[in-house]
């Protein structure tokens, strides 16, 4: 096992995201951070933004790299010759989503597992949603994002959005 993926929309990157990319980062030497360029979502941040907003997160992280994708996230895996899927688990529903995700994944890229990591207390309510709404009523992001990230959309990034 040299490699995984944790893949996500990651818009923004949240400190929920950087605990289980260091976490993930404890188990494997490699971490692929993939965040999903889906044009059928409206994301407040373009996928280039959203990678660099990983890159400056991650930048002092070994073995830790972003990467944007289209499509099936198996393609994805086996260009990069990975078999290893990374989630971050906050309740309940995410466990069930995530199980039928892990067969379909098994079923359409033989020997891909899917690894749960935990939320931990103090990360478990935040989501890249509520940040998103935060960011909409210019309210403060500091205590959810890196110090990175909320740099740069407090720097201007996609003000003309907001």
């Amino acid at each position: 096992m040299n490699a995984c993926i944790y893949p996500g929309s990651f818009d923004p990157i949240t400190n929920g995201h950087i605990d289980i990319i260091c976490r993930a980062r404890n188990i494997f030497p490699k971490v692929y951070v993939g965040v999903l360029n889906n044009t059928a979502k409206r994301n407040l941040f373009s996928v280039e933004e959203r990678v660099e907003m990983i890159r400056r997160a991650t930048g002092g992280m070994d073995g830790v790299e972003a990467v944007s994708f289209e499509g099936l996230l198996v393609d994805l895996m086996e260009r990069l010759s990975c078999r290893i899927i990374i989630r971050g688990l906050r309740t309940g529903a995410d466990l069930e989503l995530e199980q039928q995700l892990s067969v379909i994944n098994r079923q359409l890229l033989p020997g891909a597992e899917t690894v749960a990591l935990l939320a931990k207390p103090e990360t478990y309510f935040i989501s890249s949603s509520a940040v998103r709404e935060l960011i909409e009523f210019h309210a403060d992001i500091s205590g959810y994002v890196p110090r990175e990230v909320a740099d740069m959309i407090n720097g201007g990034i996609k003000n003309e959005n907001l």
